[in-house]
């Protein structure tokens, strides 16, 4: 399987013309980390050392970006798709109230990660998250754009079918305006096979799969079937699939490999990073 996606960035408001990138190749990716947190210069010393990072880029600078790629790093941008973290507060003032989504008439909070869940169906919002990633990928130079909780969709709307029909129409929509706006920017989505299956899979260029630990897969019917899913997928879509487990490092490694994914191992969480 071979990726060579041209990255070619249109953006006549802020560029004033097309700016070619480096070819972006998933094949030539083996090791790649992920980091949420605000970085250090020992930190983007130690990311150049990586195939691909992905990052939370509002704790960065252009200049931070490329130091981070000048050894031939790749980098990918953090964009929350289906939450509204409250920390986030220059974005959550950007948001009507018709860009949260509500069920019974109340907002779904995920007091966890102290977000709620947003509304893709939402044409205001989807402007938004288009600004956001002009501002924090396109402008900074990053290589691609990491589509984070789109999971969400199977999590909470599989058992209401027009719901669901809803926000996988929003979120196709979405990946459209995104191609039509910075084509040939690779797009990576984090979690949801059934939505992966039924609308983005045409529009992505790569899928990570979290929890990916050997004992919870091999001893899971659904899981092993959704490996059989996700590789039917990758052989008709050409999709790359990065993995992260937090146990069995070298089981769960082998059998991402075995599968042809790009894998990760991550005991903690996104938030240190181990020298």
């Amino acid at each position: 399987m071979r990726r060579y996606l041209l990255i070619v960035l249109c953006s006549t408001i802020i560029l004033g013309g097309c700016v070619t990138k480096t070819p972006f190749d998933f094949d030539e990716i083996e090791t790649y980390k992920i980091f949420y947190n605000v970085p250090t210069d020992e930190i983007i010393a130690d990311m150049s050392s990586y195939d691909l990072v992905i990052i939370e880029p509002i704790w960065y600078t252009t200049e931070q970006i490329e130091a981070i790629q000048s050894k031939g790093t790749k980098v990918l941008g953090y964009i929350n798709v289906m939450e509204a973290d409250t920390w986030n507060r220059a974005l959550i003032g950007q948001m009507k109230e018709d860009d949260f989504f509500y069920r019974d008439g109340e907002r779904i909070y995920f007091q966890r990660w102290d977000s709620y869940l947003t509304n893709i169906a939402s044409a205001n919002f989807r402007k938004i998250l288009i600004r956001e990633i002009q501002k924090q990928i396109i402008n900074k130079h990053i290589d691609g754009i990491f589509l984070d909780t789109v999971g969400d969709i199977d999590d909470v709307h599989l058992d209401y079918p027009t719901d669901l029909a809803e926000q996988l129409d929003g979120l196709e929509t979405f990946l459209k305006s995104i191609q039509g706006t910075y084509p040939g920017v690779p797009i990576v989505q984090n979690w949801g096979i059934e939505t992966l299956e039924r609308t983005s899979a045409p529009y992505v260029d790569g899928f990570m799969w979290e929890g990916f630990n050997y004992t919870a897969i091999t001893s899971d019917s659904w899981s092993m079937e959704k490996i059989e899913r996700l590789n039917a997928l990758r052989e008709t879509y050409d999709i790359a699939v990065l993995t992260v487990s937090d146990t069995e490092e070298s089981t769960s490694r082998n059998l991402a490999e075995a599968n042809g994914y790009i894998h990760y191992h991550e005991p903690t969480y996104y938030d240190t990073w181990d020298f």
